[in-house]
């Protein structure tokens, strides 16, 4: 398990690094902080789990769980938010911390807890002041409290406001008389159970009471296909809790999604026009609705607050199609051939071939951005493309275009063996591959600026993927065959049966036209004549061939 680590002396402890943008986060609060208080910037959250290994595990998941709730909380710059029932909770934590200073068999427990309840209740004006005077009474509740209130916020890796605390010093001062009588009537021979106990209830479990415990719940059912839709999902909990400004399942209402869908409509400096009803319905709305009915499946929750909201979902008005015109196209592939000295060596590798691999295969810009060198191999006497992860997990098997071969294509690829082709071979290394999303970002704001494309009119990648599908129309490419290629899903349950050999597909693919971007317009050298239904036909017999004269010759 990530961070289960075990000492020379046969302890397991709890052992993460703090991210840097959480460091940030942790410095900015030191420096708002009274100078005398804890400090909290660290380079690593820990924690001693015992020897048992298997109660190590479950202890090391729900630290895990809560450390992720605190770094949300200060990455969305909100300090942990604790209800009610929070802090009373760890008010039962100090009551235990303040009995443990008082045990029943010591001679000095009477007296000591005698004096230092007289002192607390001096405090809160019970019994006339003896020892105390009104003047020093912050002073002497953070004297008494503070340290115990910040070892028990440590020890769950909460980081919380100044107003909080303030609460959690209060319920300290309660909770702390209450354990003096306890410790009283004990060293009196009281052994009875103490019937105000249940007043102090058990820590809320974050994955049941919290979103970003329920989203953390879904995240884990999830399968492995699904792996890029996790980051996507957790943004919208983070964003939603950050303008909830809670973090409690308990408080999560229709009205409240009603306000928040509201919010996300207004305009905002990156979005003046607001988010459109499709964007907030397909993506923000359904992640949560997501998130909660998965919660309810699996009976976290007995109601999803989202049934009772059905946010209108009208796609804006659209002005043309969404192929890339010709002259989009030339404009786009054209400037792709010219030298980028303005940019690293990865960008321009983007510029240079992911725009011709898009007008040749279709696929969807991050399936291409994300590829590897041993992504690309030969296979029926096909050179292919092997889209092992895809939006909706159809991994497939891509011919690569014969225009695409002469360009040199594989010779790149050769370049790059043993590393990814359009980014540095450390990004592997992250938890949660990113760069090939931002490699798709940049590449579609430069094809913007080279074709003249106004925002909202096309997605210049996407763009290729719908003129790919258009081309496949006009040489009355199978239909089956077009959507394998492209790693849409099928429509019809028996199209999901057998496979479609790379062979197959490259024949296909031989009456796929090529854009030539040498002249000052496009030409598209559309297939026409017999010699490319011989070659196409040719290519089909090819493998069959081989493996008969392998036959003859053995």
């Amino acid at each position: 398990m990530r961070g289960l680590i075990q000492d020379r002396d046969g302890v397991y402890h709890y052992r993460r690094r703090i991210p840097d943008d959480v460091r940030r986060a942790l410095r900015e609060l030191d420096a708002s902080s009274a100078q005398d208080g804890p400090r909290r910037d660290k380079r690593e959250e820990k924690k001693r789990l015992g020897r048992d290994k298997v109660k190590a595990e479950a202890a090391w998941a729900e630290h895990d769980r809560a450390v992720e709730v605190k770094w949300a909380a200060l990455r969305s710059g909100r300090p942990s938010g604790l209800s009610s029932l929070h802090i009373q909770a760890l008010a039962g934590e100090i009551h235990k911390r303040w009995l443990e200073l008082y045990p029943p068999r010591n001679e000095d427990t009477a007296s000591g807890a005698n004096y230092t309840l007289q002192i607390m209740q001096e405090i809160d004006s019970e019994v006339p002041r003896e020892f105390t005077s009104p003047g020093f009474d912050y002073d002497r509740l953070e004297f008494l409290h503070g340290d115990h209130v910040d070892a028990i916020l440590e020890a769950r890796g909460l980081i919380v406001d100044a107003g909080i605390r303030w609460r959690l010093i209060q319920a300290a001062q309660q909770a702390a008389k209450h354990a003096c009588r306890v410790a009283i009537k004990r060293c009196n021979g009281d052994l009875r159970e103490d019937r105000d106990e249940p007043i102090y209830p058990a820590w809320p479990d974050s994955e049941t009471t919290t979103l970003s415990g329920l989203c953390a719940s879904w995240i884990r059912t999830q399968a492995e296909a699904k792996r890029d839709s996790h980051a996507s999902f957790k943004s919208c909990i983070d964003k939603f809790i950050a303008f909830l400004g809670h973090d409690e399942v308990a408080r999560v209402s229709a009205t409240e999604l009603r306000r928040w869908i509201k919010h996300l409509k207004e305009p905002r400096a990156k979005k003046p026009e607001g988010l459109s009803d499709v964007r907030i319905r397909d993506g923000y709305f359904a992640a949560i609705k997501t998130v909660f009915n998965s919660a309810r499946k699996g009976g976290l929750i007995d109601v999803n607050p989202c049934d009772t909201v059905h946010p209108p979902g009208q796609p804006l008005p659209r002005k043309r199609e969404k192929d890339l015109r010709s002259g989009e196209v030339y404009a786009i592939l054209k400037a792709s051939l010219e030298p980028q000295p303005e940019v690293g060596e990865d960008v321009a590798n983007t510029r240079r071939w992911v725009p011709w691999v898009l007008a040749y295969t279709g696929a969807r810009v991050s399936e291409i951005t994300r590829l590897e060198a041993k992504h690309i191999i030969p296979e029926a006497g096909v050179w292919a493309i092997d889209i092992q992860q895809s939006k909706n997990g159809r991994p497939r098997l891509v011919p690569i275009h014969r225009d695409l071969i002469q360009q040199g294509f594989l010779d790149f690829v050769r370049r790059r063996e043993g590393m990814p082709l359009f980014f540095a071979p450390k990004k592997l290394k992250d938890d949660h591959l990113v760069i090939h999303k931002t490699r798709s970002e940049g590449l579609a704001e430069w094809a913007r600026k080279v074709a003249g494309i106004e925002k909202r009119s096309v997605a210049p990648n996407h763009g290729f993927r719908h003129r790919f599908k258009t081309e496949c129309r006009r040489i009355a490419m199978d239909r089956e065959v077009r959507h394998y290629i492209q790693g849409h899903a099928f429509k019809i349950a028996g199209e999901d049966y057998g496979f479609f050999p790379v062979d197959i597909t490259a024949a296909w693919m031989e009456l796929f036209p090529t854009y030539d971007v040498s002249g000052t317009e496009l030409n598209v050298q559309r297939a026409a004549g017999n010699d490319v239904i011989a070659r196409a036909v040719a290519l089909l017999h090819q493998e069959r061939s081989s493996k008969e004269a392998q036959a003859r010759v053995a």
